[in-house]
């Protein structure tokens, strides 16, 4: 008998394989440093863009020509994993010409007709925009798709003229992971045990929306049956295989990219579930928790501007919180604005021109990767340097272990009520926990670890195969 368990995470994602009670990770990704853990990336190739011939060069710069008069040729091609992210990276070096951009499409309420040109469903709905954003430069590269399943917002989207949902984004990223674990399994996965995390979202509605987005997406990616598993529990299972133990109690703490899971677990003769919660932090919060503490003034976060010295409107620093944000700055209204008004009494000059490149290159994504890596030496190292430079762009920032747990500290005292919550609600006080163990990349941080200490004793906090005890717990 064969089980298959697929963690789809913010971050990485992995696949398991269940045969007759032997767990193995496949190796899903032979171009990552460990081939069993994938980036969760999705990348589209650039296609060309066509303008037709009676458009003219002025209508071009000010974006007044229809969306009609252009087409994309060539195929739809994409990557997954450190491919795409290695290609995104190749592709977007030295790009002169912006990501996106909004043409004039005369739509007003008019209900339009599309078909997804993956999964063939076709969708109906009200375009109420006169603009339509059209891709222009290098391809797109898509990550941590899963932290926008609670988003209503965040319903569709055009790539190179075509329109995706968000479920058919994520489809192809799993269908690809599928397809790669079929290959090395031997045999058609029709049914698949998913993780998801013990909250989408604090808010009830969204949480559901998410829920249902998810099933949907592995619908889409090919999968006949889909059961779902709480992402702690499946490490607790795993955990626990592993374990010669008769009787204990046991607390999961799983930190990842976008979210901190708990969930207490009782083992005697039997598996138990004695309590579950969470919160929405994860590694990505904190990368953009470093980026407004080291970086945000360096590119104008406290620049004012005008007569009145106003402050930069609050959506320039809003979209500076998460790389893939970033590219939606690149739109006419608001580069004209940090081309021209923004430049009036403008207090630092410099730092409008860092932000501009920033916006135009797109280099949000390398700047945040920068910031990852910092990071991730913290957990290892006293002090740690940011560093990227491209044209006017020159980052060398220190950032010591004791200014990164200042920086997160608010974060910590909610992760920490978190698991006291988790204690209660399981009517159990820490001495009676047996072991208390860390999983996910972000679980590495020495500030987080040091407050499980502080509640459970050194010797119980134990970490446990940090990027694949979820996805091996999930098949079991």
């Amino acid at each position: 008998m064969t089980k298959f368990g697929l963690d789809f995470g913010t971050t990485n994602s992995s696949i398991s394989l269940n045969t007759d009670g032997r767990v193995a990770l496949l190796n899903i990704d032979q171009n990552a440093p460990d081939p069993s853990v994938i980036r969760s990336a999705l990348y589209f190739f650039p296609r060309k863009l066509v303008i037709s011939n009676k458009v003219t060069q002025e209508q071009i710069a000010s974006n007044t020509f229809m969306a009609s008069q252009i087409h994309y040729e060539g195929e739809v091609k994409n990557l997954i994993g450190a491919e795409a992210i290695t290609q995104y990276l190749q592709d977007n070096k030295n790009k002169t010409s912006g990501v996106r951009r909004k043409v004039y499409t005369g739509r007003k309420h008019e209900l339009i007709t599309w078909t997804n040109p993956y999964s063939g469903r076709v969708y109906k709905e009200w375009f109420p925009e006169f603009y339509e954003e059209v891709d222009f430069g290098t391809g797109r590269l898509l990550h941590a798709l899963k932290t926008a399943l609670k988003s209503p917002l965040y319903k569709r989207t055009t790539i190179y003229g075509d329109f995706y949902s968000l479920e058919n984004l994520i489809a192809i990223l799993i269908r690809e992971i599928k397809e790669r674990a079929e290959n090395l399994a031997g045999q058609e996965i029709k049914e698949i045990t998913c993780g998801r995390p013990v909250h989408f979202s604090d808010d009830g509605k969204k949480d559901e929306l998410a829920s249902n987005r998810l099933a949907e997406a592995l619908k889409l990616a090919g999968f006949e049956r889909t059961n779902f598993e709480y992402e702690p529990i499946g490490a607790a299972k795993y955990f626990l295989s592993k374990r010669k133990t008769k009787k204990e109690k046991i607390l999961v703490f799983d930190f990842g990219g976008g979210t901190l899971d708990t969930a207490i677990v009782e083992f005697d003769n039997g598996f138990k579930v004695l309590a579950t919660d969470g919160v929405y932090i994860g590694g990505n919060l904190l990368n953009s928790r470093i980026f407004q503490a080291k970086l945000g003034d360096y590119f104008g976060k406290i620049i004012t501007y005008g007569d009145s010295q106003l402050p930069m409107p609050k959506h320039f620093n809003e979209s500076l919180n998460s790389w893939f944000a970033i590219p939606n700055l690149n739109n006419p209204e608001d580069m004209n604005f940090l081309r021209s008004g923004a430049r009036y009494h403008n207090t630092d000059l410099a730092a409008l021109d860092r932000l501009v490149y920033l916006i135009e290159m797109n280099l949000g994504f390398e700047i945040y990767e920068a910031i990852e890596i910092a990071k991730k030496e913290l957990s290892e190292k006293p002090a740690s340097n940011i560093i990227y430079k491209d044209g006017p762009i020159d980052i060398d920032v220190s950032i010591t272990k004791t200014e990164f747990e200042e920086i997160i500290n608010d974060d910590v005292l909610k992760i920490k009520q978190t698991v006291l919550t988790t204690l209660e609600k399981a009517e159990l006080e820490p001495e009676q926990i047996s072991v208390v163990v860390r999983t996910g990349g972000s679980s590495l941080i020495p500030a987080v670890e040091q407050m499980l200490v502080s509640i459970f004793g050194t010797s119980k906090v134990q970490l446990f195969d940090t990027f694949t005890s979820i996805a091996a717990g999930l098949s079991l």
